[in-house]
């Protein structure tokens, strides 16, 4: 084939109906790539636990539900949350509480137990649930939010178990014990990663209903060994110090410990923390918290 007979061969080729159209190329590339990678569906929905137990026979089930309204949950807007908890905890019973009924059974007037620590446990429960609106402000390194509602708390009397027969919880007390209280419900929330190296959660949440609150804080780092982590894990783990303080009816029960946080892999999120904690009432102890979370 020579020269001229080449050049009318592609010209015909080109003036083909097969020919390809060369100026499509990279739409077409692009329609294919946008088929085969689908956009990422931002979350809209969070559902979220928390479970805390105590070497000192107390635990408690936190369950919470966040919605966005007219925005995902990765940007600043407005919340809808549902949120409420269960429990249960275990007492001592001192001897001084016990003197009345003690006497009352022996038919005496005057009978004193000053001097024996505990005569047996009672053990109650605790009940909660809130609703609540709020607003949250999003930026790249972090995220703030608060959020107002009413919230009702319920608490019970399950039983006890006493040292003697003769012992019994005063009705009065159980009274004390069994009771329902409405309140204002508030909640403060604040995360923030620097860089890939460091993080800071705080939360706290308070209703005026028996005057319950909880707070937190726990810094972290990038965990040391990070390049020895499975690839899904490299620079998503952080470990440090974690402080709490819960607050019931005016008694405090501070914790401190440590942590170890999963950051968001995909749609999930974990933390464990434990350490000290020490009660007013039953005394002092041991605590874990366990955290997940996921995204849709």
């Amino acid at each position: 084939m020579n020269c001229a007979s080449g050049v009318a061969a592609i010209c015909s080729l080109l003036m083909s109906p097969k020919a390809v159209d060369v100026s499509n190329l990279a739409e077409q590339e692009t329609t294919k790539s946008a088929i085969a990678q689908p956009l990422r569906r931002s979350p809209s929905v969070e559902f979220y636990s928390w479970s805390w137990a105590t070497t000192r026979r107390s635990w408690y089930e936190w369950l919470t539900a966040t919605a966005a309204i007219e925005s995902s949950l990765e940007e600043s807007g407005w919340r809808l949350r549902a949120t409420g908890g269960f429990g249960g905890y275990a007492s001592d019973v001192k001897g001084s509480d016990a003197e009345n009924v003690i006497a009352s059974a022996m038919e005496v007037d005057d009978i004193a137990l000053p001097y024996i620590g505990t005569v047996g446990k009672y053990y109650g429960s605790d009940g909660f649930v809130g609703a609540q609106i709020g607003y949250a402000l999003i930026n790249k390194t972090w995220e703030a939010s608060g959020f107002v509602g009413v919230g009702m708390t319920t608490e019970g009397y399950l039983g006890a178990n006493m040292r003697s027969s003769a012992l019994r919880i005063p009705p009065a007390d159980i009274s004390d014990l069994a009771a329902t209280a409405f309140g204002v419900l508030g909640s403060l929330e604040f995360r923030v990663t620097p860089n890939d190296h460091l993080m800071l959660f705080a939360s706290s949440i308070y209703t005026t209903a028996f005057r319950w609150g909880y707070f937190e804080v726990k810094p972290g780092v990038l965990f040391p060994f990070n390049d020895s982590l499975p690839v899904l894990l490299k620079g998503k783990l952080f470990v440090g110090p974690h402080a709490a303080l819960n607050s019931y009816k005016g008694e405090l029960q501070p914790m401190f410990g440590a942590h170890i946080t999963l950051m968001e892999i995909g749609p999930f999120y974990a933390s464990l923390a434990g350490g000290y904690v020490r009660d007013q009432s039953s005394g002092q102890g041991g605590y874990t918290i366990l955290e997940t979370s996921v995204r849709f």
